[in-house]
């Protein structure tokens, strides 16, 4: 038996056990004693999306220069036309390093506040600092700084509360991201959330429980494609749904809605609920031959390649002077190659 003969009987049988059981992962049972409810809002009724507006997404990397880490984030945003990189000319603090005494003064004293060393709230980023944790921090204040810079509504990749689920976060990163995201200005912003296979926020709310109960457990967008079976259309919306958000003692209702076009869903959220209608009427009508709006696909490839860009970059430079390891070799690898994508 040939190899295209297993995988095509391996993907056929598959398709077979799909037609009983639409999610074939392993379900998940979920736990609502420490989730936020979430609750079904009604249709989004009929509105005009947006015309004018912004949209933006981040990337980062890390590359280690003698046991130094470097970490570099990365900024496209559109501004109704106007176009906006970090890193550019604009001075934006885009680099945090995590290293010794001797190394951080150096740094320091060749670029002040350039450099980030710390956390938001001033906690340093010493050995036991997660390195996932920096560039999750490193990409937000960037998405903050255009957020806060721009007149218009802004569309980003992501979720308008940014950061992971903060009752499951410890201490130092969950006061961080509480006050990253208490910074953003979430009155004009619109989130598009693409990796829906990772959350289960559907299988929380008691209309889903009640229709769909063989698919509790299983990913969102799975069983947004189960409530989308008897739409004939390309493009389909789901109802609106809210969820009541803590942020440092005040909260914050995040209204979102499931789109699907053609195979692919994305989910969109805003505070505003109105802006969500307008915001996901423009990101269906402007979705690519994935089903993924069109913007969101061209920021996060313009975002991808400046930060390749400084990875190359900073991986010739520590070459040269200082030397690179096996595993920044790898990267090299990779960043060149989002550079030629």
């Amino acid at each position: 038996m040939g190899v295209e003969d297993v995988i095509g009987r391996l993907m056929k049988a598959l398709a077979e056990a799909s037609k009983e059981e639409p999610y074939l992962g392993i379900s998940q049972k979920v736990d609502t004693s420490d989730s936020t409810p979430v609750y079904e809002d009604g249709d989004m009724g009929e509105c005009d999306p947006l015309s004018d507006f912004a949209y933006l997404d981040t990337s980062s990397r890390v590359i280690q220069v003698k046991g130094a880490n470097i970490f570099m984030a990365s900024l496209y945003g559109n501004d109704n036309g106007t176009h906006v990189m970090v890193p550019s000319d604009s001075l934006v603090p885009f680099i945090a390093v995590k290293g010794s005494e001797k190394a951080l003064e150096k740094v320091k004293a060749e670029l002040g506040n350039l450099l980030v060393t710390r956390n938001v709230n001033g906690v340093e980023y010493d050995s036991e600092y997660k390195d996932d944790n920096i560039l999750d921090e490193l990409r937000i204040s960037l998405e903050n700084y255009f957020i806060e810079s721009s007149r218009n509504a802004v569309l980003v990749d992501g979720p308008i509360v940014p950061g992971p689920y903060l009752e499951m976060v410890g201490e130092p990163y969950r006061s961080a991201f509480e006050e990253l995201a208490s910074r953003r200005h979430k009155e004009k912003l619109v989130g598009i959330v693409k990796r829906l296979s990772f959350t289960r926020k559907l299988s929380r709310e008691e209309n889903v429980k009640r229709k769909f109960p063989k698919l509790l457990g299983s990913t969102d967008d799975i069983i947004v494609h189960q409530m989308s079976r008897s739409v004939k259309s390309d493009v389909f919306f789901s109802p609106v749904y809210k969820e009541e958000l803590n942020l440092k003692g005040s909260s914050v209702t995040r209204y979102m809605v499931y789109v699907k076009v053609r195979d692919s869903v994305f989910r969109v959220e805003s505070t505003d609920r109105n802006l969500l209608c307008r915001g996901a009427m423009a990101s269906a009508r402007n979705a690519s031959i994935r089903g993924i709006p069109t913007f969101i696909e061209v920021a996060d490839k313009i975002s991808k390649r400046l930060s390749a860009s400084a990875f190359v970059l900073s991986f010739i430079y520590a070459r040269t002077m200082l030397g690179v390891n096996y595993e920044d070799w790898n990267s090299f690898v990779e960043a060149t190659r989002d550079l030629n994508d």
